[in-house]
Formats: structure tokens, C-alpha cells, sequence
């Protein structure tokens, strides 16, 4: 491929970068598409299956977006004799493994990630090395392996020391959902607000990656009795996420989900209802109705109807809990323990109402 043709197809693919960065999904797309046609060998057709594959995560196409990111990783495999071939390759991976894990398949994406990792060795740079550890965290955390999702986030916030980046803000995101997901609020607090602090530096205030740090700093504020300021930074993430993205959108459905439980809180509880079910109904349109991360949202709207309908609470609970078995998370995981928990307390109320009534 001449040098000419190389140069337009990496300006098409940033020109498709842009665009989906500003939330113009089909132009993105188009862009996508024409990069493809002008590519002439593996490494250029491997640049494009993977921008395809972000659009089409973008626009909630999972199924095909999972498709361009194998297909950019079994073509940038060809060329991991070289830094550019490795880098892509890395990305490819990490891109692959984050829908086996809006799956709920943690095992798979934790084997394809490990053997990437083993693979890439010293050949990888910093950055790569950094995507790679900031996802095994991800899934860990998810898969309730704690300690192991800890270690790859120092290893990675190791790895930036003294930068001040996106990629430093991803990893103060993840700690703080870390320590969120174990329990430790305080703990939670610092890293959240510092990973607002750094992107809203680097993006912006508008952007919905801020719109994202703050939709997780709420629910940790929620823990420490924060209730408006929880309330108001869910309200602007909302915000941020329906125009950018449309109202049917994942981030969508997590964020009203939260502000669900805020509004429980704050003692709205029909506000609370209407709001769980908005969110469930998106989030099982996009990733299934058994899917691991309903479990939270179906839990919270148990906690909050088992006074008053205590069959529809034990429903919601007995869907949260084959959720996360179906996902072989772990026996420890805190969401599933608590879920086991509850459904413990029901069946012996209602084995003690039943003693009560026999003669």
C-alpha cells in the first residue's frame, strides 16, 4: 500500500474517532466504512475492523462490535513482531474483553486478557501494559477477586506515576470502584473526586467521560448521606449521556438506576419505582434480562418494595442471584451475599408466619 493511501486511511479513521467522540454515530460509521474500502493490506483492514468495532459498541450494536474487535485481533496478530502490531493487538484484546465482560463472561475475559498480557511481555510499552492491568482490574472487580483487581490497578497507576492523563483519571475511576464494591466509601470518595478532577482538566466538563466519573462518584456520596449532591450529579450525567448518546443507552440505564436509589433515599419512593423500571428495561434490552450487572439494580428495588410486596421483593432477589451465579462470580462477592442475605431473612419470615397461623 503506497504511503499516500496509508496517510488517508489513518485520517479517515481519525476523522471516525472525532466523530464518535462527539457522538455523531453515523458518520462515524460512514467514515468507518470508507477507511475500510481505501485499506490494502492486514495491518490497515485490522486499524479499521477495530474503529468499527467502537462505533458499533457506541451505538449498542454488542454482537457486531464483538465481531470487529476478533477480527482486528486476528489481524493485527500477524504483525506482533512490530511495536505498532503489538499496540494493536493489545487494543484489540482489551476491546474484545470488555464485551465478554458486559457478558458476564469474567472467566473468558480473563484468559484472553492473562495470555495477552504474557504475550505482549517486555515487547509492550507503558501504555499498552497499562490498557492490559486497567481491564484484568475491571473484570476481577467484577468476578469478586478483590484483592487480584488491586494489584493490577497498582501495578497500572505504578506505570503512570507523575502523569496527569485520561488514562491516569480511568485508573482513580476504577480505584474508587474498587473500594465502592468492597464497602469502603471513605476510601471510595478521594480517588472518585480526583478522576473528575483530571479528565474535566484533560476533556472538559461537558464530556461524557466526566458525565461517567460523576455517575460513579454518586452513589459513593449516596453511602456517606450525601443525598443532594448525589441526587445532582446524577441529574447532569443523565444529561450528558441522553444527548450524547440517545436515551436507550447503557450508561443511561446504570446512571437512572442510581439516581433510582437516591430517590429511595430521599424517601421519593414512587419516584424510586419509576425510575428502577426505566433502568431495568433498558439494561435488559441492551445486554439480556439475566445478565450480572441488573443484579444491583434488582436488589436496591427489592430493598425497597419488601415491606410492602415482599413476593415481588423475593422475585426481584431470586433474579439477581441466578444472574451472578450464571456469571460464576465469586461465593464472597458482597452484591451476592447480600442478595443470599436477604432472601434468608424472607424465607424465614415467612416460615415464622407460617408457624404462627397453624393450630
Amino acid at each position: 500500500m503506497s504511503a499516500e493511501v496509508k496517510s488517508s486511511v489513518s485520517t479517515v479513521l481519525s476523522e471516525a474517532l472525532t466523530a464518535l467522540d462527539a457522538g455523531e454515530v453515523v458518520a462515524s460509521r460512514e467514515l468507518a466504512v470508507r477507511a475500510k474500502e481505501l485499506c490494502g493490506d492486514s495491518f490497515a483492514l485490522a486499524n479499521a475492523a477495530l474503529v468499527r468495532g467502537y462505533v458499533e459498541q457506541t451505538a449498542g450494536e454488542v454482537e457486531y462490535a464483538l465481531d470487529r474487535f476478533e477480527c482486528a485481533r486476528a489481524l493485527a496478530e500477524r504483525h506482533c513482531d512490530t511495536p505498532e502490531g503489538i499496540s494493536l493487538y493489545v487494543h484489540a484484546t482489551t476491546s474484545a474483553a470488555t464485551i465478554y465482560r458486559l457478558r458476564g463472561w469474567y472467566a473468558e475475559a480473563e484468559r484472553l486478557l492473562l495470555t495477552t498480557l504474557d504475550r505482549a511481555g517486555a515487547a509492550a510499552d507503558r501504555e499498552d501494559i497499562v490498557t492490559l492491568c486497567n481491564e484484568l482490574g475491571v473484570v476481577f472487580k467484577y468476578s469478586g477477586k478483590f484483592d487480584a483487581a488491586a494489584g493490577f490497578y497498582d501495578k497500572a497507576l505504578g506505570l503512570l506515576s507523575g502523569a496527569s492523563s485520561v488514562e491516569l483519571a480511568t485508573i482513580h475511576h476504577n480505584i474508587a470502584g474498587l473500594a465502592h464494591a468492597r464497602g469502603d466509601y471513605a476510601a471510595a470518595e478521594g480517588p472518585a473526586r480526583r478522576a473528575i478532577a483530571v479528565r474535566t482538566d484533560v476533556l472538559g466538563p461537558d464530556h461524557p467521560d466526566v458525565a461517567a466519573d460523576c455517575a460513579a462518584l454518586a452513589p459513593i456520596l449516596l453511602e456517606l448521606g450525601a443525598v443532594e449532591e448525589a441526587e445532582s450529579l446524577l441529574r447532569r450525567a443523565v444529561e450528558i449521556f441522553e444527548s450524547t448518546f440517545g436515551t436507550e443507552h447503557y450508561e443511561v440505564g446504570i446512571s437512572i438506576g442510581n439516581l433510582a436509589a437516591v430517590m429511595h433515599q430521599a424517601g421519593r419512593k414512587a419516584e424510586a419505582e419509576s425510575y428502577y423500571g426505566r433502568s431495568l428495561s433498558i439494561l435488559e434490552n441492551i445486554l439480556g434480562a439475566r445478565h450480572p450487572e441488573l443484579a444491583p439494580v434488582l436488589y436496591n428495588f427489592a430493598q425497597m418494595i419488601v415491606e410492602t410486596d415482599s413476593a415481588g421483593a423475593r422475585e426481584a432477589l431470586e433474579r439477581a442471584r441466578v444472574s451472578l451465579v450464571s456469571a460464576r462470580v465469586e461465593e464472597s462477592h458482597p452484591t451476592l451475599v447480600s442478595i443470599n442475605s436477604s432472601l434468608d431473612e424472607l424465607k424465614a419470615e415467612k416460615s415464622n408466619g407460617n408457624h404462627v397461623g397453624e393450630s
